[in-house]
């Protein structure tokens, strides 16, 4: 397959007899476009405006420039938090690729009709569950007499300590990369098998007459075939890198914090329970770039935006 650049067309001027022409249409948009108004535009311009000011819990608010900014970056706090959101999110994000990925391959090799519809709600319905769920359904298995010590008791040959797991910091991080990509697996799995589903079956034919394996066929045909949607998932994981918050607010415990607190964890901490707006709407802002220029970054590296024809 060649690698060639989009080519957009050009873009008709929009006049107003096209806008009085397609006025129903626009008329149905509105009630869309005043609910990103309401509930994204306006509070990410409110945010902006707090961002460069000392908001106090009594008194107006004073512009202060950029020493919100100063005092976030210069923070060693926010610094590690950064270092946790990285380690967590890209970790998160690679495994939950690579089960999602597999899921779907094995799905598509089940003949079953019955059974890939069981396997594919199961694997999908942990995404489906709030963190409150998932999160206290692992901690649980996790607890000294949950599944896990459970398990490890049994394989043991000797006396067995039972592991507090949620209160070591040496699991911590690989704890949360695991459940969040087990949360997260079944959905990408979608994903992929519905792209699986939309490559033309007569390229298998054709491979399986030329004698080539499964395992060659999905090597040389069905992985190559989903790479388009391969990339807008990389793309969406990349978004998601730095915006997990729900996971750590339910899991994270003062034992494992240092290990696991993330940026959005931190600036819940520091603008909702200790009332530092400034920085805290400033560490917001920061964080917005911060996936803008990651999600440029691995949109650029993947190239994104080039097709593929034959």
């Amino acid at each position: 397959m060649r690698k060639t650049k989009a080519v957009k067309p050009p873009r008709e001027p929009i006049t107003w007899k096209k806008i009085k022409k397609h006025r129903f249409v626009y008329a149905m948009l509105l009630p869309i476009a005043a609910y990103f108004i309401v509930f994204s535009y306006y509070p990410l311009a409110l945010g902006l405006v707090n961002s460069v000011q000392d908001v106090k819990m009594l008194g107006g608010a004073t512009f202060c420039g950029l020493n919100n900014y100063i005092s976030v970056l210069s923070n060693p706090l926010y610094s590690q938090a950064f270092i946790n959101s990285l380690i967590v999110g890209v970790g998160t994000f690679m495994l939950q690729f690579v089960w999602g990925l597999a899921i779907a391959l094995l799905l598509n090799e089940v003949r079953s009709k019955v059974l890939k519809s069981v396997i594919q709600s199961v694997t999908y319905i942990p995404y489906l569950l709030s963190w409150s769920v998932v999160g206290g359904l692992w901690m649980m298995l996790f607890s000294p007499s949950g599944m896990v010590n459970g398990f490890l008791d049994m394989i043991s040959r000797g006396d067995f300590q039972p592991i507090v797991f949620m209160s070591e910091p040496q699991y911590a991080r690989v704890i949360m990369i695991f459940t969040g990509a087990w949360k997260g697996a079944g959905y990408y799995a979608v994903l992929f098998l519905a792209a699986i589903v939309g490559i033309d079956p007569s390229i298998y034919e054709s491979a399986s007459i030329d004698g080539a394996s499964r395992l060659r066929q999905i090597f040389q045909i069905t992985i190559p075939n989903i790479v388009p949607t391969m990339k807008v998932v990389t793309v969406l994981g990349a978004m998601g890198v730095l915006r997990n918050f729900d996971q750590i607010f339910i899991m994270g415990t003062s034992s494992i914090l240092d290990k696991v607190r993330n940026l959005l964890y931190l600036i819940y901490t520091q603008g909702i329970t200790q009332f530092k707006v400034g920085p805290a709407t400033a560490g917001a802002t920061l964080v917005l770039i911060g996936t803008l220029i990651i999600s440029a970054v691995v949109r650029k590296a993947i190239r994104y935006d080039d097709t593929y024809e034959d």
